[in-house]
Formats: structure tokens, C-alpha cells, sequence
């Protein structure tokens, strides 16, 4: 009886584990995107989940690179410097992933 509940609570966990990331990632863009892409929505469906994939491979070292290359972006690169936009980028991808323009996803606000 003790096993079935264990992995019944693991499930039930694990599944609540994946959709925190999701939500982590869109909170983390609201507080480190919104200011120069804009709404969250709006910005992710600009790209396939192929673009997404390609564009977060490597630590996101994609992003950080288009960023750089960026004159307006300048302000940004001490968080794409950090520790955190590596900690960060597994949140993005979901989230980028979950609302990539070929899903079909919508996410219930922005």
C-alpha cells in the first residue's frame, strides 16, 4: 500500500513540477523581457518551436549572442553574464516550448 501511494505522489509531483517551470519561465520574462519585447504572447509566437530549440541550445548562448550584437541591448548583458540567465534558461525553454507559434498554445493571461 505504502509503494502505491509513493508513486502516486510522485506522479502527482512530478506533473506539478513541469507546469511550475512553465509559470516560472513566463514570471521570469514578465520581470527580465517585458521591458524591451513586450508582451509575453506576442513575443513567443514570433517563432516555431524548432527556432525556439535552436535559439536556447547551448545555455542559450543564441540569445545571449543576438543581445550582444544589439546596441539597445547593452543594458542586459550583465544579466546575460550571470549565473542566473543560466539557471533561467530550462524555465524559458518551457515556457518558449509550451507557446511556440506551431503549438496551438495560448496561454489564459499574459
Amino acid at each position: 500500500m505504502n509503494k502505491i501511494f509513493l508513486i502516486v505522489f510522485l506522479f502527482v509531483f512530478s506533473s506539478f513540477s513541469v507546469d511550475a517551470s512553465v509559470y516560472k519561465g513566463h514570471k521570469l520574462f514578465k520581470m527580465k523581457c517585458l521591458s524591451c519585447h513586450g508582451k509575453a504572447l506576442d513575443f513567443v509566437i514570433s517563432k516555431t518551436t524548432q527556432e525556439w530549440e535552436f535559439l536556447l541550445q547551448h545555455n542559450g548562448k543564441m540569445i545571449r549572442n543576438e543581445h550582444l550584437q544589439r546596441e539597445d541591448a547593452q543594458a542586459s548583458m550583465e544579466y546575460f553574464n550571470s549565473d542566473s540567465y543560466k539557471d533561467h534558461i530550462p524555465h524559458f525553454r518551457d515556457f518558449f516550448l509550451e507557446y511556440a507559434a506551431d503549438t496551438g498554445n495560448i496561454p489564459a493571461c499574459d
